[in-house]
This record gives structure tokens, C-alpha cells and sequence, in this order.
């Protein structure tokens, strides 16, 4: 049995079996740590609540695996992203400062270090509370978001005085209620800029503050939409983008993780155009789309990204971690073909009694891979923008012979139907 032992703290299932498989590769284990999720068949797990002091939770981790070297430690989840840092700072394997971490966080504090950095980013000013906003000179249409979300929760395009404070106090909430399960302090809102351009994602595997890897997805394909509200729905490799529009989203997204100093590891960039300028809107120390962005990257390009970025938690030295490595593999894709990751929207809330229809949907031609977060007896809430957590998706390929994007979208809306 290996004796070097690498964690996962609050993973999802896809990206544990896939780190499981690469440590495996290298000859090390891999140990789950979470207070919910169980660890896939043949991995260990020790459940602990991460929300926990720090040094208190490494203790533990500590005690449960004596005769061991920890050698490395990540999550996937926005939420416990700073609690991570903290813990493996209290191993002594953290690769960026806790100090970091929380700049990746909390959004009104990258927005200040960016605007320091003069990183292009929306103009903006942070809130505690709907009190504050009153009396307060807004230029609208603004957007709204909350300082702690995530996956475009409580996010919102607002066109008046009243809009606003009927968001800010929706968002209100969400603070009081989801994000306020990570223990997150200082918690409130940005009013920002609305930008008008295209919407781009970039994740990045870094490594000693350089990039490894990188992968440039468009987000929003329905730029004729006019809701109010930026859901988490599409991620789109356009395989057409020109060189020099994906090098100057790649330049800007550097700079603004270089700011906040994330050296090593993953990030999830969002970036949006106006008047032909990129933005960054924000910057996240994760896998995008929990993990789903590795996945997209390894079906279409059979890129390695897991790989990258198990190693560069472990790896002591450029020529290490190079070396591990070895040749980065990168297959082409035809200009006309299209890979995606779609989130499908449903409807209703409740205890869930039946979902119909999802055998059908993982089954179609094109879909590469499907997976449903939620099962009979799980809660479903309301799909709306204060709902963080994912129902079903899918990464599915669109080839030139095959139905339109739009086609495939619109049957996979229809594809499944919940019963509560």
C-alpha cells in the first residue's frame, strides 16, 4: 500500500474518480474528506465537517492516517475553497496563502485588487445591505450580484431603483441561507456595470504562476436573449474563435489571477466584451462547472487537465512537475463540430417522486455524458436564480450533419420530466 496520500476535500464524485485514476497512475492514494459525499468504491473516506477550525480538522486528518505523507489537497466547490487552503496551509501542503484563497472568494475584494492592478473589470461598489443602496447614485441598467455566490446565484440584470431593491433583498437571503454554510464573513452584494458583449469562461491549470493548460469556452450562444437573469445553461468550445481574440481573453484572465495570487492549481475565469473591450467580471480558485470543464476538455481534446492539476499540488519544482508530466497530448477538432456542457433547467420543487425519461437522454448519439444530481427522495428546489445547486447535465457533441445547437438544447428540455 502507498504511503503518500493526496486529499480530496468535499469533491464531487466525477472529479474524485478521476484524481483516484491519476494517483493511482503516480503510485499514490487518495483519501475523500467530506461530511456528506461518499467516496467511490475502493477509496477511502473520513467524514469530517470542513466548517470546522482549520487546525482542528487537519488534526484529525492527521489521526486517521498515521504512517502516511499527505502530499497535496484541492476541492472542486466554491464553498470550500478557503477552508481547503486552511487546512492543507495547517498540513503544510497548501501551494497559495489562505490570504489568496479568500481573494478568489470574495468578489468585492478582487474588484478592489483588479482596479489596483489595473486589470479590466466592470465599474462597481460594494454593498452590506438594501439600506445602503438607498439614496445612492445607480447608473441602470445594472447588474446585481451577491459578493459569496456562485453558479450565477441571486445574479441579476436590474433597470431601476426598485428592481434593485427587490434583488438586493432576494439576495439578502441567499446570503442568510447557502452561503452562509461555509461560516462566510462580510457577505453582501455588487452593483456593477452591465456589460453588453459576448460572454467567455477560461479555466486554467497553473503551476509556480504560470499556465499549464488552458480552455476558452463561450457562454452565452443566445446573445438575442433579453432576460434579466445569467444562468449557468451552456459552455460552448467554439472551435472557429480567432487566435487573436482567445490570446487577448487569455492575457487579461492572467493578469487578473496574477492579482489576486493564485499560483498554483485551478482557476474559472468569466470574462464578457463591451464596446470591443474585454472585462473580467470575476476569477474563482476551482475547476469550472464542478469539474465538468475538465471532463468537456478530455472528450473533445483528450487534454489531460486532472493530471496537470494533481500535479501541480504535488510537484516541488518546474522540472518536476515537467517531467511527471511528460507530453502534453492535444487531439484537433474540426472547425464545423461543436463539444458543449448543458444545464438542464426543470420544472417544480419539492421531495422528488419520480424523473422520467433520463435512461432516454444519456442513451442519444451525441450525448457523451450525462449526469443527474438528484434522485427519487432528494430535494429539488425552485429553478430560479437563487437556486445554486445543479439538476442534470449533459456534454454532448454537435457535428454539421446532426440537428442545430438550438435543436439539441430544446430536446434535452424536454427530454426529462420530474415528478414531486
Amino acid at each position: 500500500m502507498s504511503d503518500t496520500l493526496f486529499l480530496c476535500l468535499e469533491t464531487t464524485d466525477t472529479m474524485t474518480r478521476r484524481l483516484v485514476d491519476v494517483a493511482h497512475s503516480l503510485g499514490d492514494r487518495v483519501l475523500l474528506v467530506s461530511g456528506s459525499n461518499r467516496a467511490p468504491a475502493g477509496t477511502d473516506w473520513l467524514e469530517l465537517d470542513l466548517r470546522d477550525e482549520p487546525e482542528r480538522v487537519a488534526a484529525r486528518i492527521r489521526e486517521q492516517t498515521t504512517g502516511t505523507r499527505i502530499i497535496g489537497a484541492l476541492t472542486d466547490q466554491e464553498a470550500f475553497v478557503i477552508s481547503t487552503t486552511a487546512v492543507a496551509q495547517a498540513l503544510g501542503v497548501a501551494r497559495y496563502s489562505v490570504e489568496a484563497a479568500t481573494n478568489a472568494r470574495d468578489k468585492s475584494r478582487m474588484k478592489r485588487l483588479w482596479q489596483a492592478a489595473g486589470v479590466r473589470t466592470p465599474a462597481g461598489a460594494a454593498f452590506r445591505s438594501r439600506n445602503e443602496v438607498v439614496g445612492t447614485h445607480i447608473t441602470f441598467p445594472a447588474v446585481i450580484k451577491p459578493t459569496h455566490g456562485y453558479t450565477s446565484g441571486g445574479v441579476r440584470r436590474v433597470d431601476d431603483t426598485a428592481a434593485l431593491l427587490a434583488q438586493a433583498q432576494r439576495i439578502g437571503l441567499l446570503n442568510a441561507t447557502t452561503v452562509a454554510r461555509d461560516a462566510t464573513e462580510g457577505t453582501g452584494f455588487l452593483v456593477e456595470q452591465c456589460l453588453r458583449g459576448p460572454e467567455f469562461a477560461v479555466d486554467t491549470v497553473w503551476f509556480n504562476g504560470e499556465p499549464v493548460h488552458d480552455c476558452v469556452m463561450s457562454r452565452n450562444h443566445d446573445e438575442g436573449s433579453d432576460s434579466p437573469y445569467f444562468p449557468d445553461r451552456v459552455y460552448l468550445l467554439d472551435q472557429a474563435m480567432p487566435a487573436e481574440q482567445r490570446n487577448e481573453i487569455l492575457d487579461i484572465t492572467y493578469a487578473a489571477v496574477r492579482a489576486l495570487g493564485i499560483t498554483h492549481g485551478a482557476t474559472h475565469s468569466e470574462v464578457r466584451y463591451d464596446s470591443g473591450l474585454p472585462y473580467v467580471l470575476e476569477t474563482a480558485a476551482r475547476p469550472g462547472g464542478s469539474w465538468l470543464a475538465y471532463e468537456l476538455m478530455r472528450l473533445a481534446h483528450d487534454a489531460d487537465f486532472a493530471r496537470a492539476l494533481y500535479l501541480s499540488h504535488v510537484c516541488a519544482d518546474a522540472e518536476e512537475f515537467k517531467q511527471r508530466l511528460g507530453p502534453v497530448a492535444w487531439r484537433s477538432v474540426p472547425k464545423d463540430v461543436s463539444y458543449f456542457i448543458y444545464f438542464l433547467p426543470h420544472s417544480g420543487a419539492g421531495l422528488i417522486k419520480e424523473i422520467h425519461g433520463l435512461d432516454e437522454l444519456a442513451a442519444r448519439e451525441e450525448v457523451l455524458l450525462c449526469r443527474c444530481y438528484k434522485r427519487p427522495g432528494s430535494l429539488l428546489l425552485a429553478d430560479d436564480d437563487l437556486n445554486a445547486e445543479p439538476f442534470c447535465n449533459v456534454i454532448a457533441r454537435q457535428t454539421p450533419d446532426g440537428p442545430s445547437l438550438q435543436e439539441l438544447l430544446s430536446a434535452y428540455d424536454r427530454a426529462l420530466t420530474v415528478v414531486c
